[in-house]
């Protein structure tokens, strides 16, 4: 029995690992590609008090769903949050040149 409560917690620690993006800027790009070609638009969406979209208005962003990349958290990690930022960034703008395209 402890065996099979030690792998399911396992799993659970991978499958939580596995949602979170890189947030490796480079990467940004390629998952709005995927975002896009299996319909999950979303917009980015990073701060603290004053939580925003970045690269893109926020009158579009607010029309789809909202991603966290950095929403509320405290944190002394800054060179996670300008990775965080930096890739909302890119992933934005390329969703947004995709919805712009689309109206």
């Amino acid at each position: 029995m402890k065996i099979v409560h030690v792998l399911a917690s396992a799993l659970v620690v991978v499958c939580c690992l596995a949602a979170e993006p890189t947030w490796n800027p480079v990467d940004a790009a390629k998952e709005a590609e995927q975002d896009i070609r299996s319909g999950h638009i979303k917009f980015y969406w990073v701060g603290s008090i004053g939580v925003r979209p970045v690269g893109v208005p926020f009158e579009v962003a607010k029309k789809y769903p909202q991603a966290n990349a950095g929403i509320g958290c405290v944190t002394n990690d800054i060179p996670l949050r300008e990775r965080q930022e930096e890739y909302a960034r890119r992933y934005n703008e390329k969703m947004f040149a995709y919805v712009s395209q689309k109206h």
